[in-house]
């Protein structure tokens, strides 16, 4: 028994204003997949599974890189084509894809991979995938394939475990000869990650009945995939999907019930983090009597594709008067550079972000004293750092005003307190963390003693009706609040 593994994944943001190259994304090829440790990753998952079966794996690609920009259109043909190169003599396929990915001129990177595959492979053969919780499924996607899962949980801790979930139900379909059938259903809602965390109401009910329909007779899984919102593209949106043995009625039933149930609780779904607007979240971090508050910039968040350049809520820190605090961080080459040439211990006068997203930052003004430099941390933890992309660029800690402003030369994704200590700052001993991300990852989660999401702007604004779509097919909640749907 052969069974092609691979896995291909990114989270597009068309509103953030670069590409995603080939040098961005960690990439193993061929049997590396099979001897490099993948950790917790979902294709670790279907490796163990398969391997655990006695199937012989044929290992395609591993191609992952930080939410950003539209993927290079050379990049996404070349990501394809070794997974359609190695489509023969095979049994069955199990790929991990993200789900959200956008290549120049292709809305939806992983529909169009999914429908050559199967016109390549024919009717017949079985196809299953595992996804992230933010992808955005396509009604091609579910009727090209045999069984999809997505993450159950936000910040995602189930990624092997949905590994292991998508290769039981390809097993299902090889070794038990069982036929297994996709139920889809789609609601026109733009979600922003951060009002569905998955522990928070109202997205805990919606998963404590996502679990209860995996308990029914004959279901083999059940996903809400949130989708990926900050995409103008025609078709986005949260999506119902449920796997069964043999009774496609029942799957189509099943997800057409998720999918209302998620729709007619639509209202309830706020920013699940204690939120404000920006001036109003530095007031209340400000006056909190815990020892250390964790602030989110949250329309600036690299988890999401945001540029980690804008840097209006710095401006209004220093504005403030904030001292004992930590941004984490700004993107900006040059302010690095300049850092560098000073020294350490040196006064310096520069410019602060606002030079890639100019739609939603201007360059900011600073003085502030060096102190620290490093021509690149080394981070072992993480889920997106490979162990081959360790080395991250000259980094400057620029102390402007009580306020350490972490200045990176290359777009940084600050998920983990190790990420911090590497650098030498103890993220306990500041009054004020202020993470460019959105709900807090559950390593800075377990050690933050109250975090606040602050609204700002940027790619990643967790207010979507402030967001310009052109494309996206109208109407749409909650850009339009009147409107009404059904499945089907």
């Amino acid at each position: 028994m052969r069974v092609l593994v691979g896995a291909i994944g990114h989270e597009s943001n068309t509103f953030t204003p670069f590409l995603t190259q080939r040098e961005d994304f960690y990439i193993l090829r061929g049997e590396e997949l099979l001897t490099t440790p993948l950790r917790h990753s979902s294709l670790a998952g279907i490796i163990a599974t398969l391997q655990a079966r006695g199937v012989e794996l044929v290992p395609t690609i591993m191609a992952g890189a930080m939410p950003g920009g539209v993927v290079a259109r050379p990049v996404y043909e070349e990501f394809k084509a070794v997974v359609l190169d190695a489509a023969h003599d095979i049994d069955g396929i199990c790929l991990f894809l993200h789900g959200a990915m956008r290549a120049e001129g292709v809305d939806y990177a992983e529909d169009t991979l999914l429908r050559e595959l199967r016109a390549k492979v024919g009717p017949d053969m079985p196809i299953s995938l595992a996804l992230d919780m933010h992808a955005n499924i396509m009604p091609d996607m579910a009727r090209n394939v045999d069984a999809m899962v997505a993450y159950h949980t936000a910040p995602h801790d189930d990624a092997y475990e949905t590994g292991v979930a998508a290769a039981e139900m390809l097993c299902v379909r090889l070794f038990e000869g069982v036929r297994t059938c996709v139920g889809f259903a789609k609601c026109p809602f733009l979600l922003p990650g951060e009002m569905a965390q998955t522990a928070l109401e109202p997205m805990a009910g919606m998963m404590r009945l996502v679990a209860e329909i995996e308990q029914r007779p004959g279901v083999l899984s059940a996903t809400l995939a949130n989708g990926h919102c900050w995409a103008d593209v025609p078709d986005v949106g949260v999506a119902a999907v449920v796997v069964t043995r043999d009774d496609p009625e029942l799957a189509q039933a099943l997800a057409d019930e998720l999918a209302l149930t998620f729709w007619e609780r639509r209202a309830d779904f706020g920013v699940s983090a204690e939120a404000y607007g920006v001036d109003e979240a530095i007031a209340v971090a400000l006056a909190a009597p815990e020892s250390t508050v964790f602030l989110s910039d949250s329309g600036d968040n690299p988890g999401a594709g945001g540029t980690t350049d804008v840097p209006l809520l710095l401006g209004k820190l220093i504005a403030a008067g904030a001292s004992s605090a930590v941004i984490a961080s700004i993107w900006d080459a040059a302010a690095v550079q300049a850092c560098m040439a000073a020294g350490v211990g040196q006064q310096v006068t520069l410019s602060v972000g606002g030079k890639l997203d100019t739609r939603h930052g201007t360059p900011l003004e600073v003085t502030g004293e060096v102190r620290l430099l490093t021509d690149g941390q080394m981070y072992h933890g993480g889920v997106r750092q490979h162990p081959g992309r360790r080395r991250l660029g000259p980094i400057a800690v620029l102390n402007v005003a009580g306020v350490d402003v972490i200045l990176s030369s290359t777009r940084l994704s600050f998920e983990d307190p190790v990420q911090l200590r590497s650098l030498g700052l103890e993220p306990l001993d500041y009054r004020l963390v202020v993470l460019k991300r959105g709900y807090l990852t559950m390593p800075f989660a377990v050690v933050a003693p109250r975090s606040i999401l602050a609204f700002t702007p940027g790619a990643t604004n967790c207010d979507v009706t402030q967001m310009t779509f052109e494309r996206l097919a109208r109407p749409w909640y909650p850009l339009d609040r009147d409107m009404t749907w059904q499945p089907g």
